[in-house]
């Protein structure tokens, strides 16, 4: 029986330390362990993934092999000797027929004259591929055939993933890192279906790498399978053949250079991993150390480090103790996390009835909505709770019977800290009070879903809903439930007039169309984008009877000192034509107006312009930054 409490077992622990063995003799598995949709994402668990990532557990390494593809019967010859090789061989394998055996070095003849008898054409990677499956240092080499074998057989001979694929494989203990190769043929048995390893490709690096983390921790030894951007590298990593090159010339590997490009999306990607690991702090700070071996409080500290090294674009410093000093048996995040989890949901369960449970007003809705802004933040390290879903998930605006245009992008500029902050404030609490007033008619009809006018107007003024507040708020009884439902309607179109008639300044106003404009449907009328109706209305009415006479006939001189962005304004120009088109005496909201497509077009193509300006104009000191960095 080998040895498996590693290294890596004293930081982790065994994860899943009871699950059985599976049968490997005839290679079959019950199902799939991975799907395509989830690559990327970590099959287990993205926080216990992050987790690793803390406490420095060794990643997965799946490499392959440069120029490893054969082309001839020759080069596989050459290459299964070098495989096969008595001075590094520790173990041989073979799945021949889709059943894993033995293989002995006097089966190499007959392997290459099989595989080449169904090679067609001169596949530019060769017929076959060559993958290296590496072990941590110390690792048990009995540990690694078995994993090994199971890993082969599952991507490459279960038939779950294209096709089954016919592979040698062996394994060699010649290195401080015992590894597994892999020859696989590229020719299907099944459906001689050709094997693809790329990132759009069933089988691809992520799957390959979290499949080993997956079997590996079924087996004790802990192995990590998260990006490198989870761990602070935005560099590139060094191209295989170089290192052993580099090696060789006693030199540093060559790494291929960041364009600008790609160093800002990976910045952009470093902060939101950083926002992934405050999370996870949030999450530990719930553990209870019962056990005393102060698990939870370095995990926090761990988290908020790493969050803070990947705001400053460096890699993860771990805080975590030594691992000689911690018990093996006392370590374990995924049960931990679990406990973490569990006890994060009650207590947001109990958070929230806690709030539906205060007395009716814009405090509670105000806290309805803190509640739901931090389930958005947690609900992807949670899991698919449904406490947690149904809150997280705010509805669409033609879902969502309180949703008034343009409060939502106000109370974006609010809570921002641009120009347009205190005005959007300002303008958000005359809608609130003129909302209540309002609202005061519908009183007897409150009392039925726990209410008053002043909770009803911040419900209005707020930015999103969910589904499951929504239904909270109105009553359970039948009859009462439809009147209610009922009395939204009525309340929205009350609404919508109140917040049409606020004063806003033409500035902010502008803005608001421009970005209702960017977000509405390409087939969406213009005269159905409250805030760009209203500019309409409001320019027109500034403008003289001679100024509109040149709108109508097609000049939009007139209007380049009212509206700046070149694709508003000829939307608004557009909205001036129809409206001069309605007769004396009709209400100017019956006019044909045009859909929203090409204005819209014409609005995003001055975005970009003014983002490529502001970034020619900002270059020399982008670069600088770079280059410190």
């Amino acid at each position: 029986m080998p040895d498996w409490r590693t290294v890596q077992q004293a930081v982790i622990g065994e994860v899943l330390p009871d699950i059985g063995r599976r049968n490997r003799s005839m290679g079959a598995f019950p199902k799939p362990r991975y799907k395509k949709s989830d690559v990327g994402r970590g099959r287990a668990d993205k926080a216990v993934g992050l987790t690793k990532n803390v406490a420095r557990v060794p990643q997965s390494v799946v490499k392959r092999v440069s120029a490893g593809g054969c082309h001839s019967r020759k080069e596989l010859t050459r290459q299964m000797s070098y495989v096969l090789r008595d001075e590094a061989l520790t173990a041989s394998w073979s799945n021949q027929i889709g059943v894993e055996r033995s293989f002995e070095e006097e089966g190499i003849a007959r392997v290459v004259a099989d595989w080449g008898g169904s090679w067609v054409g001169a596949p530019k990677r060769g017929h076959t591929d060559h993958i290296i499956l590496s072990f941590p240092k110390g690792t048990d080499a009995g540990l690694a055939e078995e994993i090994a074998r199971e890993w082969g057989q599952e991507v490459f001979g279960s038939g779950f993933y294209a096709d089954r694929f016919r592979y040698v494989a062996a394994l060699h203990h010649n290195t401080e890192h015992v590894h597994a190769h892999f020859v696989v043929d590229k020719v299907g048995m099944d459906h001689e279906a050709f094997l693809s390893i790329s990132r759009y490709s069933e089988i691809n690096y992520d799957m390959m790498r979290e499949l080993h983390a997956q079997i590996a921790s079924e087996h004790g030894l802990a192995l990590n399978a998260t990006p490198r951007l989870s761990r602070g590298l935005i560099e590139n990593a060094p191209r295989e053949t170089d290192v052993q090159a580099a090696l060789q010339e006693g030199r540093e590997p060559y790494v291929e250079p960041l364009s600008f490009v790609q160093r800002i999306q990976r910045e952009a990607s470093l902060r939101s991993y950083a926002a992934d690991y405050r999370s996870l702090a949030g999450i530990a700070s719930m553990l209870d150390d019962t056990e005393g071996d102060g698990f939870a409080a370095r995990l926090f500290q761990g988290a908020s480090a790493a969050a803070a090294h990947l705001l400053k674009g460096e890699p993860i410093v771990s805080d975590f103790a030594d691992v000689n000093d911690i018990p093996a048996d006392t370590i374990d995040p995924a049960g931990r996390i679990a406990a973490a989890r569990e006890a994060l949901i009650s207590e947001a369960q109990m958070a929230w009835t806690k709030i539906r449970n205060m007395e009716p007003g814009p405090e509670r809705v105000e806290l309805e909505g803190q509640f739901a802004d931090q389930a958005r933040s947690t609900t992807h390290l949670i899991g698919q709770d449904p406490f947690f879903q149904s809150y997280a998930q705010g509805l669409d605006r033609e879902r969502d019977p309180y949703a008034v245009a343009p409060v939502a992008l106000l109370q974006e500029r609010a809570r921002g800290d641009g120009r347009f902050a205190a005005e959007a404030d300002a303008a958000l609490d005359a809608i609130s009070d003129r909302l209540a007033d309002a609202f005061e008619r519908f009183e007897s009809r409150f009392e039925w879903g726990d209410t008053n006018a002043e909770e009803m107007a911040a419900r209005f003024a707020a930015a999103d809903r969910s589904a499951a507040q929504i239904n909270e708020w109105r009553p359970d009884d039948p009859d009462r439930r439809a009147e209610w439902i009922e009395m939204e309607r009525e309340m929205r179109a009350e609404a919508e007039k109140i917040v049409a008639s606020v004063p806003v300044g033409r500035d902010l106003l502008e803005d608001l169309a421009r970005q209702e404009l960017m977000e509405a449907e390409r087939t969406d009328r213009l005269s159905d984008i409250a805030a760009l109706d209203r500019l309409a209305k409001e320019v027109r009415a500034d403008m003289s009877d001679g100024d509109l006479d040149r709108v109508g006939r097609g000049e939009m001189d007139p209007l380049i000192e009212k509206i700046n962005d070149p694709g508003l304004r000829a939307a608004v120009g557009s909205e001036l034509r129809n409206m001069g088109r309605v007769e004396d005496g009709q209400d100017l909201d019956v006019r044909d107006s045009e859909p929203v497509g090409r204005y819209r077009d014409l609005a995003s193509v001055h975005e970009r312009a003014a983002h490529r300006a502001e970034r020619g104009r900002g270059r020399d000191e982008d670069m600088d930054h770079v280059i410190d960095f």
